[in-house]
């Protein structure tokens, strides 16, 4: 959650606001408590886009929607009014992970995790069809955890099942990746179908960590969608079948949603459940019933739920990780100020406003009381105490700065940035040089004569470690002269990460990390200032087929990888296949390490060139493989396989290995000769890989912020100058999409390095058009 804003109305229709839990260009999602005590999710669409006829009908319809539902699996509407001057709805809070930042943080679901989930949400969708209505948009955001089971939230899409007013024919509806053939084509019926064929790319991805059609394009993933088989390599055998029904392409051969949620139901009865004499389930629907509570005599759908009537065991349909998590913001919501406390109003000088008294009884509890303790203190609840209570509330930090992130200095305002690096794990070489480039960037900076402002430095050390990610990215975050962070390192700790960053609008640069699912997350601030890893297939397709003339390419997909080999190994697939040049696709088993069969296999299909889709240590296998049978052709990876490691695990037979990467060196790239000058005189060291990267970033950082008047720089206001900025740099030129902050491709920042006496030696820009 991010604190509420001094722009922030304290109460909002008799609701009182605790913080923000989202925003879009359209309006603001907070938590609030009602003038009963619950907490709810309040939806407030500013008063510009309610005068719009057309979008006032939208929300109209989307509140009418929520009212609807009785569905226990769905997060009950509380109350609404679309007729206001700022429209609003308020839904039952739930203190828990959406399924997408669960899965990003803690891997896929259990197989009994994932039984429970696709039954409920297909008992919560079948009740959505029942009167009429179709979600259009059931996706992994959209799916909140709780202790006793998920609920599907977001209607602002759904309609009646003959309704297409607000729809035309050709408009996508939905979220690529995660939508129906259907929906892809722009135009089909949009009926019950297109959610359960959504539902099962929501199991499919909750099981594997992957979309079922994968990431990139947008123009590929509706592609995917309607021509290719999805991928569910890693779904566990016994809900194969049942998610494969799913994502069949005619909707006539999907399940409904009752007959969906009674197989997954049959599959796993609950506890109490009644059985047949052969031990099956007497009535699959019974099997689910049984695990859900039953409600109260007159109590809301939200309020049935309560942790005395559920049936034991069933507080652990999810790993103990997410339980935890659940448990903990549960605990911060408790600690949250209540309606009846005494609200403090800020005079402009920082002075609790004339009249304004601090209520304080013995019963409350040491939460309240340390949030009342600090909106009592003049300074600390002045324009910026929002950030200053709910830092120390939370136990994030003792920031003490003012709220709009800059510190007053005798030379103008400070502006912090962030650094989010593996420092002390197994890729500090690399958080090492993002720190370094960082820090010349910023010293060059300070080093002028009339600058507006300040810029300084602040790092954190996540080791690597992506449970810890989320943990040191909440001390940045809690700091709010922090106006941007470079960063984190690795995939994992990005992907992890990610929703804290974004929860606080704080931009996010990452350098490093490659995942394409970290643009596919619908992040607000996050900017990818390098290309995807789903680009790079691109580079080695130019070499390949340019450079090496290989007429026949041997793919090998190292399970081991996971996500990355299939980007690399599949996108490579597909441009191969367009180009219609003969390939040999080879999968390895994450548990093999002897690639000789695997070897055997391409030379058989005839490849004369390989490439390796995974990660350093396996691709010296595979090397020495190709070493020991003299294999002539050219070996190939992408930057997993740009590591010293490689090339002691591989001796020799590292010799002639090609990487293509988006990784510049410095040392001796000409472009960069003033950096590298500059860092080995700041450093005494040359220049490691990712330090002009991170370099340039911050350097873009530093001309965004000053393109923001004074008392504008903020960190929504700096995200959004990043992503309307263009930059030219050492490394590329900087253009970045305004709605998902990714990197606008010029074919630039992609290199080949070459294994020659044992080391990586730079080649200079990689080639992306084959020769002719």
């Amino acid at each position: 959650m991010e604190p509420l804003r001094t722009s922030d109305p304290a109460k909002l229709a008799g609701y009182r606001l605790l913080g923000r839990l989202g925003a879009g260009g359209m309006g603001v999602v907070f938590l609030a408590r009602s003038a009963g005590g619950s907490l709810v999710a309040l939806k407030v669409i500013q008063a510009e886009y309610a005068e719009d006829a057309d979008f006032r009908e939208r929300f109209r319809r989307e509140a009418d929607t929520a009212r609807r539902m009785t569905s226990p699996w769905v997060a009950s509407l509380v109350d609404a009014d679309p007729e206001a001057a700022e429209p609003w709805l308020a839904t039952a809070f739930v203190p828990g992970p959406s399924l997408g930042e669960a899965v990003a943080a803690h891997g896929p679901l259990p197989v009994r995790s994932l039984r429970l989930l696709g039954a409920r949400l297909g008992q919560a969708l079948g009740d959505l069809h029942a009167v009429g209505l179709v979600h259009r948009d059931v996706k992994p955001g959209n799916v909140l955890l709780a202790l006793d089971g998920p609920r599907l939230i977001d209607f602002g899409v759904a309609r009646d099942q003959e309704d297409t007013a607000l729809t035309s024919t050709g408009v996508v509806v939905g979220t690529p990746g995660f939508l129906s053939p259907e929906q892809a084509g722009g135009g089909g019926e949009l009926g019950p179908a297109c959610d359960i064929f959504s539902l099962g790319c929501v199991l499919a991805y909750a099981a594997t960590g992957r979309p079922p059609f994968g990431t990139g394009t947008l123009d590929a993933l509706l592609y995917r969608t309607v021509h290719d088989a999805p991928d569910l390599e890693g779904l566990a055998e016994e809900l194969a079948e049942v998610v494969g029904g799913c994502l069949e392409k005619d909707p006539r051969l999907r399940p409904t949603a009752q007959a969906l949620s009674e197989a997954l139901a049959a599959a796993a009865p609950g506890p109490g459940t009644a059985s047949a004499p052969d031990g099956s389930p007497a009535d699959p629907r019974e099997a689910l019933r049984a695990e859900r509570p039953p409600a109260r005599p007159g109590a809301s759908p939200a309020e049935s739920a309560g942790p005395e009537e559920q049936v034991p065991g069933d507080e652990a349909w999810l790993p103990e990780p997410l339980i935890r998590l659940i448990a903990e913001r549960s605990a911060a919501g408790l600690a949250l100020p209540g309606i009846d406390d005494t609200e403090v109003d800020a005079s402009a000088d920082g002075a609790p406003a004339a009249g304004t008294t601090v209520a304080s009884s013995q019963d409350r509890t040491v939460g309240r009381r340390r949030f009342l303790l600090l909106a009592g203190g003049a300074a600390a609840v002045a324009a910026g105490g929002g950030a200053a209570a709910w830092a120390a509330l939370s136990g994030d930090g003792d920031d003490k700065s003012s709220a709009s992130g800059a510190a007053a200095t005798a030379s103008g305002p400070v502006h912090t940035i962030g650094l989010h690096a593996d420092l002390s794990g197994d890729q500090k070489s690399i958080g090492r040089a993002q720190e370094r480039g960082l820090r010349l960037a910023v010293d060059e900076f300070n080093s002028r004569a009339g600058k507006p402002f300040t810029l300084a430095v602040k790092t954190v050390d996540d080791g690597g470690d992506p449970a810890k990610a989320p943990v040191v990215a909440k001390q940045l975050v809690a700091d709010r002269s922090v106006l941007a962070v470079v960063g984190p390192t690795t995939d994992a700790t990005a992907l992890a990460s990610l929703a804290t960053y974004d929860a606080a609008s704080l931009p996010l640069i990452a350098v490093s990390p490659g995942a394409t699912a970290l643009l596919v997350m619908g992040s607000r601030s996050f900017l990818h200032a390098r290309v995807t890893d789903t680009v790079l297939p691109i580079y080695l397709d130019a070499f390949l087929r340019g450079a090496a003339k290989s007429r026949t390419i041997g793919i090998v997909d190292d399970r081991a990888a996971d996500a990355y080999a299939w980007e690399i190994s599949s996108t490579l697939a597909g441009v191969l296949r367009d180009a219609r040049q003969p390939a040999v696709p080879k999968v390895v088993s994450a548990l093999r390490t002897d690639f000789g069969p695997t070897l055997e296999a391409l030379l058989d299909g005839g490849a004369d060139s390989v490439v390796f889709a995974g990660y350093h240590d396996r691709a010296a296998l595979l090397a020495r493989e190709l070493r020991n049978c003299d294999f002539p052709g050219a070996r190939t990876a992408a930057q997993g396989v740009l590591d010293a490691r490689f090339l002691s695990a591989a001796g020799d037979a590292a010799e002639g290995w090609v990487i293509v990467a988006p990784v510049m060196d410095a040392s001796v790239a000409p472009e960069a000769r003033a950096f590298a000058a500059a860092y080995r005189k700041r450093f005494g060291a040359e220049p490691e890989r990712y330090a002009v990267e991170a370099y340039d970033v911050a350097r873009m950082a530093a001309q965004s912020l000053g393109t923001l008047t004074a008392g504008k720089a903020t960190r929504a206001n700096l995200t959004s100058a990043l992503r309307s900025a263009t930059y030219k740099g050492i490394t590329k030129n900087f253009a970045f999409d305004k709605r998902t902050g990714a990197l606008v491709a010029d074919g630039g920042g992609v290199y080949l390095w070459k294994v020659d006496g044992g080391r990586f030696r730079y080649q200079g820009a990689a080639p992306y058009q084959v020769s002719t």
